[in-house]
């Protein structure tokens, strides 16, 4: 594994742990807002004896600071970078505001932007929101002392507030978000340490997978490179669809990356089909036919077997689709189960155009490869019937980038 690949490895999942990190931000934003709404009541009810023009406006401001989060979350991508530093500069003008009018005693609520901070496991983050939040609680508390609205008689200098108030509170503060430095720190280099780790043990199923695989092509000399070459096609078609919107809800980076990584998977099942048969140079007799058709069930009862343990749940769902359904047709004429339309898994309805264009393109033992106009003309004349039309058009588009990988070009 190239370092290169690595640290792209790891941005992509600290990337999304930021977007999920957004979402909790705010979650822990409201929150906070709705136990502050429950001190705006009772100092209504007069159990608390904060000025009430002071209370109104960090009341009404900090419902803007405390719930545009969540606002932000549904108009601006989560996986913003910048949303993150915003977040925490709003968590601590909210607390600068609350020690300015309220009170200098409710020192837990101080660590309150570090906390938000931490969600990110970002130490530079964790770091930088203490230090605002030491700098604005102590500005809030020389401008609470110079207009009088803390409702606090014990600090009648500004020597006593320094000593007495300001630098126990930044100590305590200081310590505290120390502790979560340092545990964002640690769960920082855990994480980098488990992405390697678990990447490794992926590298090494994907081989795994491969060569097995391979050992199964091998059976049959007339396919040499199928796996890799509808690996590849597979791949390709499903970028293009995800860049021009097809099935969005389906298609996203890590649909793309078990697709690819499933496919080469999906004739697995040739290996119980006897040579005879898999070999056999002339046209197959409708009882050696359905033999060969058996391949995709014992190949799904192979991964079912074998492979149960391999890669994450949504891949081993989606290999077996690949591997029982790469034989379905649009208009319900496929086998195993003759599924139609949409009822044939995204998966498997993208898997049976590169596998059938490879099998056209390329010499079978029972007969030479056909030219590349008439395969392409085959799987264009199969759209709405053999094949899902809209996918087909993709895959047409795609003839350069098709041809390449063909001449084991790209």
């Amino acid at each position: 594994m190239s370092e290169k690949k690595l640290k792209e490895l790891i941005n992509k999942v600290l990337q999304k742990n930021e977007a999920e990190a957004n979402l909790v931000a705010a979650k822990v934003m409201r929150i906070t807002m709705y136990i502050f709404s429950l001190v705006y009541a009772l100092n209504v009810a007069g159990i608390f004896i904060i000025d009430p023009v002071s209370m109104n406006i960090t009341f009404f401001t900090s419902a803007i600071l405390l719930f545009a989060p969540t606002f932000l979350n549904k108009v601006v991508s989560t996986g913003n970078r910048w949303l993150k530093y915003i977040y925490v500069i709003f968590s601590a003008l909210f607390i600068f505001l609350a020690a300015t009018v309220m009170t200098y005693h409710a020192i837990i609520a101080y660590i309150f932007p570090v906390l938000i901070a931490a969600i990110y496991f970002d130490k530079t983050l964790t770091l930088t929101a203490t230090l605002v939040t030491c700098i604005l609680t102590s500005f809030s508390q020389f401008i609470g002392f110079s207009i009088n609205k803390i409702p606090d008689a014990n600090f009648h200098t500004l020597y006593e507030m320094v000593i007495f108030s300001i630098l126990p509170k930044l100590m305590c503060l200081i310590a505290i978000s120390n502790i979560i430095i340092l545990l964002s720190k640690r769960t920082d280099r855990l994480l980098k340490e488990q992405i390697k780790n678990t990447h490794e043990i992926a590298t090494l199923n994907n081989e795994m997978i491969i060569g097995f695989v391979t050992l199964v092509e091998n059976r049959d000399i007339n396919t040499g490179g199928h796996i890799v070459r509808t690996s590849r096609y597979v791949e390709i078609l499903a970028k293009e669809m995800k860049r021009q919107g097809l099935y969005p809800d389906e298609l996203t980076d890590d649909f793309i990356e078990n697709l690819k990584t499933a496919a080469p998977m999906h004739d697995i099942g040739k290996i119980c089909i006897p040579d005879a048969i898999l070999q056999k140079p002339g046209k197959l007799t409708p009882e050696e036919f359905e033999i060969m058709k058996s391949h995709s069930t014992k190949g799904g009862d192979i991964l079912l077997t074998t492979f149960s343990h391999i890669g994450s749940k949504e891949f081993r769902k989606m290999a077996l689709e690949i591997t029982y359904h790469h034989h379905e047709k649009w208009n319900g004429k496929g086998y195993p189960d003759g599924l139609s339309g949409t009822d044939i898994p995204l998966s498997a309805r993208i898997m049976s155009i590169a596998d059938v264009f490879d099998a056209l393109s390329e010499d079978r033992c029972y007969r030479k490869a056909m030219p590349l106009d008439e395969s392409f003309a085959i799987i264009k004349n199969g759209s709405g019937t053999d094949f899902e039309k809209d996918i087909v058009d993709i895959f047409m588009s795609l003839r350069p980038e098709i041809e390449k990988i063909h001449n084991n070009q790209i």
